[in-house]
Order: C-alpha cells, then structure tokens, then sequence
C-alpha cells in the first residue's frame, strides 16, 4: 500500500472536515468559553492542519516532524480530540510510509493508551489504523486484516464517516490475500450498508458517495472472481466504468478496467477475446506502473498457454518474472542504500566526536606536560588499535565460517552429480558443471537400465543456494522415474505435476532435455522442456561428409510453471556414430569484456572443425574454448556440457 493511494483518502478527510459543522468529541470544549471562540479555535486548528498535509503531501519529512508536536498541544489545550488525532495518525503514517515501523509502532501504542485513558473511542481506532499500516507494510496480511477489524469495531457512530470508508477500502485490500470468503462477504454487507446510512447526511457531497462506491465496487469484483462467481463480478466492472464515464478516464483506468475484462474472459475460457482484449493493453503497457506491466505480461502468458501456444507463453512469462527479479533487486538496492547512509551518518557522528575530543586534548596540553600527553596518547592508541584487531578477527571469523558453509554446500551439490560415467564397449559419455558461485542450478545425471541409457541435463531459473535446492530436488525425481523405466515424455510430465504444485511458492521453473538410447540399435527417444536444442554431428548421405546441426524438435514447456500439462515425445532412429551434444545457456550466453556472447553461430563453427577423438575431448575443449572468449570476463550463468556417442 503506498502512501500517495491513501493521501487522496486522508485529504478528503481533511477538506470534508472543514466544510462541515463540527460534531463527536470535538465540541466538548470548555464550559466558560463561547461558542463565537470555539468556532475560531476550529477554524485555527484546520489552519495548522492544511500547513501540515502539505508537508506530508509533499515529503517535506524534517518539518512535518517540527510542525506535529505543536499542533498536537494546541489540540489538546482546546479540547479538540477528534483533531487531535488525527494529527497523531497522520505522525504514525509518515513514519509508516518513509520505512521507520519501529517509530510508528510506538506511536501506536502512546496513542492507544492515551485514547484508552480518555475513553476515547476515535482515538482508539486511529490507533489500531496506524498498527494495521504497519502490519501491512510488513506484507503481515492476517494481523493487518485483524487491525483493520478491530479498527472498525472502536469506530464512533457520532464520527465522521470518512476515515470509516478508508478503512473498509484498505480492510477489503487485506481480506483478499486472506483465505477467508466469509469474512469478506460480510464485510461487504456491512460497508453496503453504512454507505446507505451515510446517504441519509445531507451534508456529505455527492460525489464523495460515488468515490466510496468506486472502490466498494473493485473489491466486489475481486470478492466474486476468487468465488467464480463471474456474472457478479462483471457486474461490479461494470458499475466501476459507470463511475469512470462520470468522472472521467485516465490511461491507469483504462488499463485497469481491461485487465479486469481480460481476467473475466479467461474465466469464461474464452481465450480468443481475452487474446483480443491483452492486445489492446500491450501497446501503451510499458508507459504504465512496472507492475501493471508485469501483470499484463502475465495475463497474457496464462492466454497462450491455454491455447496450446506454448513458446510465446514461456517467452511472455520469462519476461514477467525478469520485471519481478528486477523489483526484487531494486527493493535489495533500495534497504542497501538506506543501510550506507545510516552508516554515513553513524561516521559523521564519530567524526563529530573525535572533533570534541581533539578539543579536550589541546586545552589539556596548556594544563599538562608533555610526558603525561604521551602516555595518554599511547593508551588511546593501544585501546583502538586492539578494539580494531578484535574486530578485524571477528569479521575474518565470520567470512571463513561462511566460505566453510559454502565449500561444503558446493561439495554436496557435486557429489549429486555423477562424475564418473560408464565404461562399456561401444558407448563414449562424459560431462561437465562450472557454477558460476559457489552453488548452482544446472544439472546433469545419467542411469543404465540394462541396454538402455537414460540422460538428463537441466537449467533451474536462477542461480546460487535457491536454484541449487530446486536442481537436488528436480535430480532425486529424475533417478527415481528412470528407475522405474518410464519413457523420456512421461518422465517429463511426472516431474512437472511435482515440481508446479502449490508448495513452488517461489515460482521456480527449470527446462530440462531427458533421452534414453538403446545401446543395441542406437535409436533415441527424447523428450526437451523449453531447454537449448542438443547438437547433433552426423554423415551426410550423399556427399559422405559430416554435418552439424542444431536438432528440430516439438516446443514443450518448462518444467515447473503449469501443471497437468501432457509433454510430447520424439524419437531418432539410431544416432551410431553421431556425437550427440547437450549443454545449458551458460555456454552460448558466455560474454567477454565487451559483453559479446560466445552464440550458436560459434558453437556450430568449433563443433564442425574440431576433429572427434573421445566425449571427453569435446567437452574439455569446449570448456577451453568458452574461458578464451570471456578472456577474464567474470562468468554470469552456470555452465553445463554432455557429449555422448555410441559406437
């Protein structure tokens, strides 16, 4: 939740506040004091109010800090409480908003008890909202959605009714990340019906009830979709593009409205006009919020799988997944810079103090001699440079136990690849992994099952210890449906089922090539999930001279992202005396200094020139090949290398 959504809320607030009469607590003022005066301390109050939205409207952090302790007295001393916390709310929210929950928690906490001390109902909801903000910037969706209820419970039916919209709006939010039907139902029913009650108040404008009904009409739509109950929820879209005709329309609208249509059509398994309505989203997509971008890339990934267009559909899905990695390490940017610049600070503040002690020390030297200066300067030297030694010990300690947890991680990791292959009359097989850390997610393995050779290598998105666990766990599968002597495509569609459950939380995918080749007769069935075409070096029939090619195949899925999906087989009739070559991207996608792949067009070219001797030849050489192109370039992917031939 982002701060400007809720300032368009809060300034409603406050301009309704200012436009209507004063009621609840606000008019429990002094009983020797006028009602002409009352009315000017108001009006001074939404004054002091109006300077201070516009420090938090504008991110003006260090005088909105300034500003709120003296219009929180001045409140106070006239008895004006409903004001007065809202000024508190709104403290809690700047430091909510600006990163700072530990201080928006303990404002929480001063203004529950205060509210609690004066009974003050309205205080006691401003309080739990300023919990729930921070719960929900901690994506705490359940304690958040429990704030927000209790909230709404301490609510006044004497108060304002603005503040109470704004929290259904936000509550609603909540209860769609929480698995509970019921509750949002209810929810619904009740904020229904208090915008009803609230029509009854002539002196809440018209359009504020459409505003409220807007955004009571998005979460209804979301409440109908998750119950599939898509009639109702195109209902509620369609009371939401009323609002719009009125109001007027804007790109992020517009966008929101088609996503909504889009989302209804694939309900209705009507993927042509969702295909339809996506398109019209795409054009303009990339001028929109990352995120409105990425969920269209997503939409329409989830469209053309469903029509059998899988290759687009991986290509739509990586690009969605690329936005989410790159938010992910925006977000890791963003903490780290904050982190450097408290410790800008914290240096600043240890320069300041050696500033005043190098002060203490030059008065000293009028008032002692020179040999008590020296042997105080020797004990502060020795002092620091031990605290210094400590702690250099310290931080090598910790990167060597980090460096030990890794080597091992990295040894577990290789021993679950084979590195030994079979020795049998008329089979040559060898591979090769490089991570490029320490831990990877490239993988390889092989098992004989009598005359039948099955192989395996794969690509797990991602790279270091998270892509690491998914290799072991998708290597343990593969070894396990090889032993039962299934076919390559059924082995590929047992480990998607797996891998594409719910417990992938992490949306971890992997493309992956399985073969099995009868040694007798040399033929090959196959199966490839979206990885690398493997290179095949074959006799030509006419011409008796070798050709290298990359091989044909059907464009199954990776493994991992939809589940229930049946993957296509193929097979070669007898691949004798054919080197057969599989790899991962590491190896096409190596960049040099200038950032230039090594590319297929290179790999083609060295296999094609390079004279076969044995597997192990091929691949060694290839690897030589790879680390002369990046030519001290830093290696950016895994890399992964098999070469069988079967004589």
């Amino acid at each position: 939740m982002k701060k400007s959504h809720h300032l368009i809320v809060f300034l409603l607030l406050a301009l309704a506040c200012a436009c209507s009469q004063p009621q609840g607590n606000n008019s429990n003022t002094s009983a020797d004091l006028s009602g002409k005066k009352d009315i000017n301390w108001k009006d001074s109050v939404r004054k002091r109010y109006a300077v201070i939205a516009y420090y938090y409207n504008n991110n003006i952090h260090d005088s909105l800090l300034m500003a709120i302790p003296d219009e929180l007295e001045f409140c106070k001393e006239h008895e004006l409480w409903s004001d007065y916390y809202d000024v508190w709310m709104m403290l809690g929210e700047e430091y909510t908003f600006s990163g700072e929950q530990s201080k928006a928690i303990a404002v929480a906490q001063e203004m529950h008890d205060d509210a609690a001390s004066r009974d003050n109902k309205y205080g006691l909801t401003a309080a739990e909202f300023i919990t729930a903000l921070v719960y929900d910037s901690q994506l705490n969706r359940e304690e958040a959605a429990r704030s927000f209820e209790r909230a709404l419970k301490h609510y006044p039916d004497t108060a304002e009714p603005f503040l109470k919209n704004s929290i259904y709006v936000y509550y609603s939010n909540e209860l769609r990340y929480v698995d509970d039907s019921e509750k949002m139902r209810r929810m619904l029913d009740e904020w229904k019906a208090y915008i009803d009650k609230c029509k009854k108040d002539p002196t809440i404008p018209s359009r504020q009830f459409d505003n409220w009904l807007y955004y009571y009409h998005h979460s209804c739509y979301f409440y109908y979709l998750k119950q599939k109950d898509v009639d109702k929820a195109e209902q509620h879209v369609d009371s939401v593009v009323k609002h719009l005709e009125k109001t007027g329309w804007s790109q992020v609208t517009r966008n929101e409205i088609l996503g909504y249509r889009v989302q209804l059509a694939i309900e209705r398994k009507k993927y042509a006009e969702a295909l339809r309505l996506n398109d019209q989203q795409l054009p303009g997509a990339k001028d929109l919020d990352i995120n409105a971008y990425s969920e269209i890339l997503k939409q329409r990934a989830d469209i053309l799988s469903n029509i059998g267009q899988w290759k687009d559909a991986y290509g739509y899905l990586h690009q969605h997944y690329d936005i989410v990695d790159s938010l992910i390490q925006a977000e890791t940017r963003q903490q780290l810079n904050e982190l450097n610049k408290r410790f800008e600070v914290d240096e600043l503040k240890m320069q300041a103090e050696r500033d005043r002690m190098q002060s203490e020390r030059q008065r000293m030297y009028l008032l002692t001699v020179i040999g008590a200066i020296v042997v105080v300067g020797v004990i502060i030297f020795i002092f620091f440079r031990q605290r210094s030694a400590r702690r250099m010990a310290a931080l090598k300690s910790e990167q060597e136990r980090m460096e030990s947890e890794l080597r091992i991680a990295r040894d577990i990791q290789m021993s679950m690849v084979p590195n030994t292959f079979p020795q049998r009359e008329g089979l040559d097989m060898y591979a090769l992994m490089t991570p490029a850390r320490e831990v990877g997610g490239d993988l390889y393995g092989y098992m004989m099952h009598g005359d039948m050779l099955y192989f395996c290598l794969g690509d797990v998105s991602g790279k270091g210890v998270p892509a690491s666990l998914f290799m072991a766990q998708a290597t343990q599968m593969f070894q396990s449906l090889a032993n039962q002597g299934l076919q390559p495509a059924e082995i590929c569609t047992r480990m998607n089922d797996a891998l594409s459950g719910k417990d992938n939380k992490s949306l971890m995918f992997i493309t992956f090539f399985v073969g099995l080749i009868d040694l007798r007769s040399g033929h090959l069935s196959f199966c490839n999930a979206g990885h690398n075409p493997p290179v095949i070096k074959e006799q030509a029939t006419l011409n008796n001279e070798e050709q290298v090619h990359f091989l044909e195949m059907e464009a199954n899925a990776p493994l991992g992202i939809w589940p229930e999906l049946k993957y296509v087989g193929e097979e070669i009739e007898s691949i004798k005396g054919c080197p057969f070559f599989i790899y991962t991207d590491g190896l096409n996608e190596a960049e040099n200094q200038e950032q230039q792949q090594f590319g297929e067009k290179h790999l083609l070219n060295y296999l094609s020139t390079t004279r076969f001797e044995s597997s192990k030849q091929v691949v060694e050489a290839l690897s030589a090949e790879v680390e002369e192109h990046r030519n001290g370039a830093e290696s950016n992917d895994d890399l992964t290398m098999m070469c069988i031939r079967v004589s």
